[in-house]
């Protein structure tokens, strides 16, 4: 709640958020999410995450998958992607 009040005072270009939501519940994510789509009319967010319900939240997806010892870089706009 902090955070979020600085961010809202005095926003930034952007912001790196780091497992912040880790600790929540489902229904607190959600809250999170939405506070960030209200922010992110002012700020970039850039939010490294495992939760799912954030990932949905998001516009761009970044990730590395690995196959045979071989790294490779995701990246994914779900805006583009069709819903199933």
């Amino acid at each position: 709640a902090l955070l979020f009040a600085l961010l809202e005072t005095n926003p930034p270009p952007f912001c790196l958020l780091d497992e912040v939501d880790a600790a929540l519940d489902e229904s607190n994510v959600v809250r999170f999410c939405d506070i960030l789509n209200t922010l992110a009319h002012q700020t970039q967010f850039i939010v490294i995450t495992h939760n799912r319900v954030t990932m949905t939240h998001a516009n761009v997806i970044y990730g590395v998958s690995m196959t045979e010892s071989v790294s490779r870089i995701l990246s994914m706009r779900l805006a583009e992607v069709a819903p199933r």
